[in-house]
């Protein structure tokens, strides 16, 4: 695999209050200091994704480029996408967000699934030959409360992917699910939101399981 080294990426301009800047500036230095392979798969996301510090060995895939930012919603995606994913020109787009809409912003499931249809279309406009995939929102014990909201989010978002050619919808959660029917610990930080290793794990397995992503 040969790696690209151009100067390709324009920084942003501070946007003063905005939350997401630091972790913008950080992926947009990565990439200009490691470069970014010829095929790239897209990990466009929220700190679920930022997160995922061994991305590439779980997933064995040196063509994979974590695009996660602390806090993102679809709405700061679209915000970022010509910043972070267009210059990337990725060959497949796995999408996470919809977690924070939810939670940080109070959105209803359908506000969040009407802004995922806005990044879809907007990626098809700009994208339009590149396969997308959406993950699942994940449960997580501190955000339990919103469990119903997250599943009927998922469950629009499914039944939309599960009608189109060029979305593939993927059901990541379920392994981090316990026969009580709750989130489990173990697979989580302290912060009991974000996942350690072991929720990677599941993660990763469920990705692996769709050949024609990785």
């Amino acid at each position: 695999m040969s790696i690209c080294r151009v100067n390709m990426y324009d920084f942003p301009e501070p946007l003063g209050t905005n939350r997401h800047e630091n972790d913008i500036h950080a992926i947009l230095a990565r990439l200009e200091r490691n470069g970014i392979p010829q095929r790239p798969i897209a990990f466009y996301g929220s700190s679920s994704f930022r997160l995922w510090n061994a991305m590439v060995e779980d997933l064995g895939s040196l063509d994979v480029v974590n695009l996660g930012f602390g806090g993102g919603t679809f709405l700061s995606a679209l915000h970022y996408m010509e910043r972070l994913l267009l210059p990337l020109n990725p060959v497949k787009i796995v999408l996470y967000f919809g977690e924070n809409d939810i939670a940080n912003d109070g959105l209803t499931a359908e506000s969040t699934f009407a802004h995922f249809l806005a990044l879809r279309e907007e990626i098809a406009n700009r994208l339009p030959e590149v396969h997308v995939y959406a993950m699942s929102v994940k449960h997580s014990p501190t955000r339990w409360l919103l469990a119903d909201e997250v599943d009927r989010y998922n469950s629009f978002c499914a039944d939309w992917c599960g009608a189109r050619a060029d979305t593939t919808w993927i059901e990541a959660g379920a392994g981090l699910i316990g026969e009580n029917g709750r989130p489990m610990s173990r697979c989580f930080l302290p912060d009991l939101i974000h996942m350690n290793a072991a929720g990677y794990a599941v993660w990763a397995q469920a990705l692996r399981k769709f050949p024609g992503l990785l």
